[in-house]
């Protein structure tokens, strides 16, 4: 990187500031849009009983998170000749 500042012109951050409400109002919307559960949080949840309405709820959020978060790990593709990260090496038994 160079070490000289970053150059901003009046009209720049006059344009930055005018988006600004913009953005946040999208990003405001984007929280209302509620996620339906996905069909194995919906199994989780209803098997939990004594829970309320609101840890209910939390439950399902948490685990339809989880799933999308697991689905992008799951979705990565590598090609067949990429070699492994470290070799396995099992630790010796406390036993012998």
């Amino acid at each position: 990187m160079s070490d000289r500042p970053l150059e901003i012109s009046r009209r720049g951050l006059g344009q930055m500031l005018l988006a600004l409400p913009v953005a946040s109002a999208l990003a405001a919307e984007e929280k209302k849009a509620v996620e339906k559960p996905t069909p194995l949080a919906e199994l989780i949840a209803g098997q939990e009983p004594g829970l309320s309405d609101e840890e209910q709820a939390r439950l399902k959020k948490s685990i339809t998170e989880g799933e999308k978060t697991l689905a992008v790990i799951r979705d990565f593709k590598l090609p067949p000749d990429v070699a492994p990260a470290f070799r396995f090496a099992p630790l010796k038994s406390r036993r012998s």
